[in-house]
């Protein structure tokens, strides 16, 4: 009970920072023209949705293999919060840009807790799963 409380939360502020780097915390430039990075902000803020939402669901089941499934689907949420910047959308070519400056550098150290944190449930769940079965 107690970690499935404690990654949930985890899980939870992890998408709401994600939600809320490019827009409040850390904003994208902003322009009469639609960049890159307001781009990235918009998928950014869908992809903290989800992880918001898969956080929430997984304090409603206590099944191991549930939560397992939900930590794998965090983690890869976590590389797609580090895809979007460097990869899939971009950011400004300019390094002196505010979302150079301010926004990649904040979801970068976000998507690699993220990734950390599902790791670990995963692997604290897949032996906890085993143990489980014996």
């Amino acid at each position: 009970m107690k970690n499935r409380l404690i990654s949930s939360l985890i899980f939870i502020l992890a998408g709401l920072f994600t939600i809320l780097a490019p827009t409040v915390l850390f904003p994208v430039c902003e322009s009469e023209m639609k960049m890159s990075c307001y781009y990235t902000k918009q998928a950014e803020i869908g992809v903290g949705l989800l992880i918001i939402a898969l956080g929430i669901v997984s304090v409603l089941f206590s099944s191991s293999k549930v939560r397992l499934g939900i930590s794998i689907a965090q983690f890869f949420n976590a590389i797609l919060v580090l895809a979007f910047p460097l990869k899939l959308t971009g950011l400004c070519k300019m390094s002196e840009m505010a979302c150079r400056a301010g926004t990649l550098p904040a979801l970068i150290v976000i998507s690699v807790l993220l990734l950390i944190a599902a790791g670990v449930n995963a692997g604290y769940l897949a032996t906890a799963g085993k143990n489980d079965g014996k």
